[in-house]
């Protein structure tokens, strides 16, 4: 399954509903093989990875997409339109929380140093 597969079967709506055309899919297609580390997507052979990745990558396109969306009143009613990005926000939030485990720069340390012996739980 291609990226673009991957995004169009796992993000029908986003996709539809922000209109995205092979620019846009190929934008998050090339983002998504950076953050990989691959210049291709044969050579992205961790799917688990490829794919939160590609989360992440297609939530940043979304909230670039609507960052401009802002709230206003009309004739009487009210548009939050400013909502839309926030629940974008926090989808990237979590798909950033998922794939975090996949950078090269992620590492967990253990000092075992006291340096502050009256740090207690």
């Amino acid at each position: 399954m291609t990226i673009a597969t991957y995004i169009t079967s796992n993000f029908a709506q986003i996709h539809s509903q922000l209109g995205w055309d092979s620019i846009e899919m190929t934008a998050i297609t090339d983002k998504t093989l950076e953050m990989y580390g691959v210049a291709t997507e044969a050579e992205a052979t961790n799917l688990t990875k490829l794919h939160a990745i590609a989360d992440v990558a297609v939530w940043r396109q979304a909230l670039n997409d609507v960052s401009l969306d802002y709230n206003f009143s009309a004739d009487g009613a009210s548009y939050s339109r400013s909502q839309q990005a926030d629940m974008i926000r926090d989808n990237l939030n979590n798909a950033i929380t998922d794939a975090v485990a996949y950078s090269a720069q992620y590492a967990i340390g253990i000092n075992t140093s006291d340096d502050h012996p009256d740090w207690y739980a």
